[in-house]
């Protein structure tokens, strides 16, 4: 990735024909569904034609080589809106090879390159269109949602293997290791955190051995003439044997065109790539810095590993969806070596191939499910502790609800008046689930985001019922907690697992009818690892809490689909500062790309580069009034932050525009009244903050304050806050003069409560 990426919104208009009827176009729909599914499953079962004709080490190391790993820097998905060559093509290539036994054969692919890459494609695109065979049992909008729920979920987990960015999984999984070290070494002889660095080791050595590789090939390539060629070819591969100059230019005659030469070596070298992804066990020995042995390397990758022909009476219909290589990537080549094709996303495996040695022993098990979400609520304390240094922080705060029953809060940060409410959970997602089994994939949801949500506002209303708290907690200390001063709460829930898209839009588990809450009752679920981007991202206290409320706020307003870091991205351009366009029209935005925007910054910084994210689009005079609140945390300086948050950069323009206009009228001696200010609101009825300027002159000041008074209370009933800018234009105050507000008691709701607070 050479730059960063700017993605660009396109408005697409839709146009239903009414002189279908629903089932008719339900109909249409599931006749197309048909047809895909007849010519992918003819295409599917040809697939291990391949096999028969060329050797199965060889097309996988091609594929891997040529069509996953990226050596110019483009980021294809994003200038295209797709991969012409996805991740999971690549596994069903690895599971499809370990049907059948081991083909001998020494035949490159030559131009049947074009012919495979293509067949793999369709197949994807096939994939897709199947599920457009609509069940016949569905003959509702809403039976038809509840489908469409399932389906996403599918074509996520087909589609989809990262659920975070490599460096967070690798710290991820080796924190994980690190905690099961004693229970793991009693059980297997060795730590658990050893192997999985050997993997990622495994990983790094893999990458340096492709770049030398492509380098060697860049090296021979840029050679004009074929005596030159040749000699390259020999130099830079060391194995191969060495021609005479009779010889060489035989083979320049022979090959009068030098691009043809070219490509006839590259066929040649192509036959050694399998072993850039081979290791044997010495090799891992050493990687390992000697503490692995023998013995123990042998244990895990014949644990991890297929041999061929051991998938042969498996159903090859569920590769594309629980495929036995995500768990089992390696190929057992017998001789102690070892290979694999899928060293793209086995960082992103590395929990699955971690927790599979896990499994193998109960008592493991058992610990490592307790350490799991102890890990992830310790996590989340800690993640909130640096990105709040100042906030009151309580956790698992015990506290008795209805008919005496015992409830726990995960953790509860206190910034000012705010408090946010966070419910961690740590399952994951069964393979039953991922395949879509609607009773098992609703449960998960369920499980990860209804009942967190539950959890959560369960304790604010306890919180907003309960003042003064002095709760147990399951470590035996007590949190006294003073909640007199809470006025604003948000609910959060927080997992281990990534669930993509799928849950960041609460609106459709609500239409899907996974739960039959309403979306203010309801807390968005964000992953522990898009968190850490989330907080890294927005420098400032106040940026942290605003994104997390609006990003509840959009779910009942706006139509999307895009996964959190998407939604992050969209929030750098606009601080969710959406006018009444959004809010009032039924559009539908596709973000599921607008991560890439961040891409760069993020994996840049992974890899120790001293860079500067993305900030949000404020213009100077809004960012140093976002600053001076900050810094000075004057009362009520967080729910003034919200409100300028709230004001979209356009709309800040346009303000300071107006300001300055009337300022120069003042100064010029030729103001329109006696007193004078602007005013602008977001010009959202149902979410409405207003943002007024009052310049005045020291002659005026003694009437200053009556004036703002009389200001506020005309507005006080047609905003859920307002904020009064004072600017005295005699003096060189900056960046305000006086500042005034009035807040709704809750900042996020219609409900509206008189707070007049005026600071100079």
């Amino acid at each position: 990735m050479n730059q960063p990426i700017k993605m660009n919104f396109y408005k697409f208009e839709w146009k239903i024909n009414s002189d279908y009827t629903f089932e008719q176009r339900i109909e249409m729909l599931r006749q197309a569904g048909i047809d895909a599914e007849h010519e992918f499953t003819v295409k599917y079962a040809e697939l291990i034609n391949w096999y028969k004709e060329y050797n199965q080490l060889y097309i996988l190391s091609f594929c891997m080589f040529y069509f996953m790993i990226n050596f110019d820097g483009r980021d294809e998905e994003a200038e295209t809106g797709t991969l012409d060559f996805s991740p999971y093509f690549m596994e069903l290539l690895q599971a499809f090879a370990l049907t059948i036994p081991y083909t001998f054969s020494g035949k490159p692919l030559n131009h049947d390159v074009y012919d495979l890459k293509r067949t793999i494609k369709e197949l994807g695109d096939l994939n897709s269109k199947k599920y457009l065979n609509i069940p016949e049992g569905i003959t509702t909008i809403e039976q038809l949602t509840k489908h469409q729920l399932r389906v996403q979920m599918m074509l996520q987990t087909t589609a989809v293997r990262n659920w975070s960015y490599e460096y967070q999984m690798q710290e991820v999984v080796h924190d994980l290791a690190t905690l099961v070290n004693n229970d793991f070494k009693q059980y297997y002889g060795f730590d658990g955190d050893v192997i999985m660095k050997l993997l990622f080791s495994l990983i790094n050595e893999v990458e340096n051995r492709v770049n030398a590789h492509a380098k060697k090939l860049r090296s021979f390539l840029s050679k004009n003439d074929s005596i030159a060629v040749q000699n390259e070819y020999e130099r830079v591969f060391e194995n191969v044997p060495r021609s005479s100059l009779k010889t060489k230019k035989e083979f320049a005659k022979r090959f009068k065109n030098v691009s043809d030469l070219k490509t006839m070596l590259m066929m040649h070298s192509d036959l050694e790539l399998q072993e850039l992804f081979v290791f044997d066990v010495q090799e891992m020995i050493e990687l390992s810095n000697n503490r692995l042995k023998e013995e123990d390397i042998r244990t895990v990758f014949n644990q991890w590993g297929l041999e061929f022909n051991e998938l042969k009476d498996n159903n090859t219909e569920y590769f594309l969806l629980d495929n036995p290589v995500q768990s089992k990537p390696f190929i057992n080549l017998g001789a102690d070596r070892y290979y694999s094709s899928l060293w793209t996303v086995m960082s992103h495996s590395s929990i699955w191939l971690l927790e599979g040695l896990i499994k193998a022993n109960k008592n493991l098990t058992t610990r490592y499910n307790k350490i799991r979400g102890v890990y992830l609520e310790e996590q989340v304390e800690l993640l909130f502790k640096k990105a709040f240094p100042d906030a009151l922080i309580y956790t698992g705060s015990q506290w008795e609800g209805e008919d005496k029953k015992l409830f726990e809060n995960d953790l509860l940060v206190i910034i000012d008046s705010f408090a946010i409410v966070v419910e961690a959970k740590a399952g994951s997602i069964s393979p039953p689930a991922k395949r879509g089994a609607t009773e098992r994939l609703f449960k998960t949801l369920q499980e990860l985001i209804d009942e967190p949500s539950t959890q959560a506002l369960r304790f604010i209303e306890y919180l907003k019922n309960n003042k003064k708290l002095n709760l147990s907690t399951v470590k035996g200390k007590k949190n006294i907690i003073d909640a007199s001063k809470l006025k604003f709460f948000i609910p959060l829930g927080v997992t281990l697992s990534h669930l993509g898209a799928i849950s960041t839009n609460l609106k459709l588990l609500i239409e899907s009818g996974v739960t039959d809450k309403k979306v203010n009752q309801l807390a968005p679920s964000i992953s522990l690892t898009d968190l850490q981007i989330i907080f890294d991202s927005l420098p400032s206290i106040a940026q942290k809490v605003h994104y997390l409320q609006t990003r509840r706020e959009i779910e009942s307003n706006i139509n999307y689909i895009g996964d959190e870091i998407d939604l992050l991205a969209w929030y750098m351009d606009s601080a969710f500062a959406f006018g009444k366009n959004e809010y009032e029209k039924n559009d539908y935005y596709n973000i599921s790309l607008k991560s890439k925007e961040l891409d760069y910054y993020i994996i840049q910084k992974a890899r120790g580069e001293h860079i500067q994210n993305p900030t949000l689009k404020l213009t100077k005079w809004w960012q140093d009034l976002l600053n001076h609140l900050e810094s000075s945390k004057k009362q009520l300086w967080l729910e003034n932050c919200f409100i300028l948050l709230n004001i979209s950069l356009e709309a800040q323009e346009y303000f300071e525009k107006m300001l300055q206009d009337m300022i120069d009228k003042i100064k010029s001696g030729n103001p329109p009244q006696r007193h004078n200010w602007v005013m602008m609101d977001n010009d959202i009825k149902d979410k409405r903050y207003i943002i007024i300027g009052y310049p005045y002159t020291d002659k005026f000041k003694d009437e200053r304050d009556a004036i703002i008074e009389e200001i506020l209370f005309d507005e006080k009933n047609k905003a859920q806050g307002i904020l009064l800018l004072g600017i005295n234009v005699d003096k060189n105050h900056y960046p305000y003069s006086i500042l005034a507000s009035m807040l709704s008691s809750e900042l996020f709701d219609k409900e509206f409560l008189e707070m007049i607070n005026i600071k100079n």
